[in-house]
């Protein structure tokens, strides 16, 4: 993907998410000043109609004020917050203004001193009347905990998409670049073995004295038989890999011996390694059956015994050891080799995927043969396990449902 594309796909989302959530705070705030103004005016309204029946038979010189007017208040007061529905504990006090700051003479009912209070006030000096309430803030909050909790969840997956789009895109730009070396890789390992193969038969075509030396035509069209073998062998393993999973993959199980694929395997890797030193540890008992297919899984076995040899530095050992344990046959293969980083154990079984190895150009491949392999162990009711540590070696353990179990 174009990196500025990217980069507008991104901040076209991240404003919309900021703009989003903006909304939502906005209209929260506003719905809980809406209610909590609400509430105020309803409070203002009780003391109001009842401070109007008080005033009516209460002098407006505040001296004159009886103790028996304040509890008549108190009762118009609380008939009324009971009949706009409001539970709430209350305080009422009478003030005069006669000094010009208000001051409480008579009051009636308590509040706890550690709640939030609302105060109102209405009346006309020298007389005030004022009830204090607790203030609606909890109960408001309650009241609105759904709809503030669908908001919160709404952003939280409205943002958790947004990060899954991000890793996708980052995906599919790694794709993109795994496949653009995949296509170097392969340009450049199917080239080498057709230029040997052209070059030992253009010799032959052209040098004829060649050609009469039995030993000499025998060595380049040994050469050119190889070439076209290690040719074959590549557009086998790409075909073979060529669909995007395994799930179209046809098995034809039937009872084979691990030890006579083990050491077909072995035979042929060695071959293929003829000019390297390899030390094999075998330990596959012959009576140890399984039911698979064989052709995929000698293939699967294959490729990893491949890798550990091709990516060991030096005299190689590759150790092979098979045992049934519970319901799986588990079939290990240990190497001496470069091993695997741990950041990178999570990939290295991913399509096309391969280790990056810096300016190291010494081991090709296409990034198929570890993804075949755990492919062909799921379709076999099992699975692949490794274990490796950076420059010490790594254990790829092929797990599959036990024959008989």
């Amino acid at each position: 993907m174009i990196k500025y594309r990217f980069i507008i796909i991104s901040s076209v989302v991240v404003l919309s998410l900021a703009l989003l959530c903006s909304v939502e705070a906005f209209w929260a705030v506003r719905s809980y000043r809406e209610m909590r103004e609400s509430y105020r005016r309803q409070i203002e309204s009780v003391l109001t109609e009842a401070s109007l029946q008080y005033m009516d038979n209460t002098m407006p010189n505040a001296t004159t004020i009886k103790i028996g007017n304040i509890e008549r208040l108190d009762a118009l007061v609380g008939e009324g917050l009971r009949t706009s529905g409001i539970k709430t504990e209350y305080c009422i006090e009478v003030l005069t203004t006669t000094n010009q700051a208000p001051l409480p003479i008579m009051s009636v009912g308590a509040i706890g001193h550690d709640k939030r209070l609302m105060a109102v006030e209405c009346g006309t000096p020298p007389l005030l009347m004022r009830l204090t309430v607790e203030d609606p803030h909890d109960n408001i909050l309650y009241g609105m905990r759904w709809v503030l909790i669908l908001q919160a969840l709404s952003i939280v997956v409205l943002i958790v998409a947004f990060v899954y789009m991000l890793r996708t895109l980052f995906r599919a730009k790694s794709v993109e670049h795994i496949r653009r070396d995949l296509t170097h890789n392969i340009t450049h390992e199917l080239k080498t073995p057709i230029a040997a193969a052209y070059a030992a038969t253009d010799t032959l075509r052209t040098m004829p004295q060649l050609a009469e030396d039995a030993r000499l035509r025998d060595e380049y069209l040994d050469m050119t038989l190889l070439e076209l073998r290690r040719l074959g062998d590549m557009v086998d393993e790409i075909l073979r890999n060529s669909t995007e999973s395994h799930t179209s993959m046809q098995l034809r199980k039937h009872e084979c011996r691990l030890a006579d694929i083990v050491d077909k395997v072995v035979a042929s890797v060695a071959l293929k390694y003829s000019s390297r030193t390899i030390v094999w540890r075998v330990n596959v008992a012959s009576d140890i059956v399984v039911l698979a297919d064989s052709f995929h899984l000698t293939g699967a076995i294959s490729a990893i015994v491949d890798n550990a040899v091709k990516y060991a530095d030096g005299d190689v050992e590759v150790g092979i050891d098979v045992e049934e344990r519970g319901a799986y046959t588990y079939l290990s293969i240990e190497d001496n080799g470069r091993g695997v980083a741990r950041r990178e154990l999570r990939r290295i079984f991913d399509k096309y995927y391969r280790i990056p190895q810096g300016d190291r150009h010494d081991s090709r491949g296409y990034g198929l043969g570890l993804y075949y392999a755990r492919g062909v162990a799921r379709r076999h009711g099992g699975d692949i396990e490794v274990r490796s540590k950076l420059n010490k070696g790594s254990c790829f353990t092929i797990k599959i449902e036990r024959y008989g179990k």
